[in-house]
């Protein structure tokens, strides 16, 4: 079974060009085919996000038609997943299914389209625009890096922090040359592993929690330090690194998108879905950025794909 994977654009375009009785239909006609379209607790976070009461109901009854039972795992999920492997290029087989809250109630609600979200819209809404504002230093990071005359004293601190880790990194130590590219990369990397990883800021921390207990690590920076000396690779391969290929991407922009860091989090799913569809165009920037062929295919933009009418049987 094919993984077809919908970021919160895609699920929006869908439900502007269908109706929920077409949804029952595509999806059926789908899975005969063997795709299972699939979204994560990130899409539906970004739905409960939505302003319009009443496009944000219409907008998870729709995806509740349209959109796998099961949700993909989510982010921290998927990187304590990865790190239990050993950090592979390419990762063993596993189910790609949630074991989070998020992933019990979706699955509720696709079981019984009359049931509505629990879930505490305002307590998700205050956690994911505290998460906005931390991504609006490392988006000026980036920007700081291009033109050090424009940087505010605080991103410049950042900058210099992050720096010193990167030439604590063991790989580095040793003799390895980084370019002035991928010494940004791998600086956004480690900013994204300091406030994601290490002070465990995310709505669903359950398996980062996990992964320090076992370690006996309580305080950030000694995480960070951990990460540096142990795990040296989750800076520069896997999807930390797709994170900071996303956020350089965006960076050029005179203004901080603030969807950046949603983007961030669907661009981890480039890596485990067969195919991503998006009509964000930061999306198509990171086909450009993504060095490797196999994962640039797999994003694909609305506009590039026809709607085909069908009918339920």
């Amino acid at each position: 079974m094919e993984i077809w994977y919908f970021e919160t654009s895609a699920a929006n375009y869908l439900m502007d060009h269908m109706t929920v009785e077409d949804a029952i239909a595509t999806k059926a006609l789908q899975l005969k085919m063997g795709r299972d379209w699939r979204i994560s607790s990130v899409t539906l976070q970004e739905i409960l996000m939505t302003a319009d009461v009443e496009r944000r109901e219409n907008l998870i009854y729709f995806c509740q038609h349209l959109f796998g039972r099961e949700l993909l795992p989510s982010p921290p999920e998927i990187i304590i997943d990865y790190i239990r492997q050993g950090m592979p290029r390419v990762e063993n087989h596993r189910e790609l299914i949630s074991g989070s809250r998020f992933a019990e109630v979706w699955r509720e609600l696709v079981d019984d389209t009359s049931r509505e979200f629990q879930l505490d819209h305002k307590h998700i809404l205050d956690s994911s625009r505290g998460i906005q504002d931390i991504t609006k230093m490392v988006h000026a990071m980036v920007k700081h890096s291009a033109d050090t005359t424009t940087s505010e004293k605080s991103v410049a601190e950042l900058d210099s922090i992050l720096s010193d880790y990167l030439k604590e990194l063991p790989f580095v130590k040793e003799g390895r040359t980084l370019n002035k590219s991928q010494e940004l990369t791998h600086k956004v990397s480690l900013y994204f592993i300091l406030t994601f990883l290490c002070s465990e800021i995310f709505l669903e921390n359950e398996p980062i929690k996990q992964f320090w207990e076992k370690l006996g690590l309580e305080n950030i920076l000694c995480r960070l330090t951990y990460v540096v000396n142990e795990l040296p690779i989750l800076v520069h391969r896997g999807p930390f690194l797709v994170m900071a290929t996303m956020m350089i991407s965006q960076a050029t922009t005179k203004k901080f998108p603030r969807g950046v860091w949603f983007d961030c989090l669907h661009s981890i799913y480039v890596s485990y879905a067969d195919k991503l569809f998006t009509t964000d165009a930061h999306f198509q920037s990171l086909r450009e950025s993504i060095p490797e062929p196999i994962l640039q295919k797999r994003i694909h933009h609305m506009k590039e794909v026809i709607l085909k009418k069908t009918t339920h049987e």
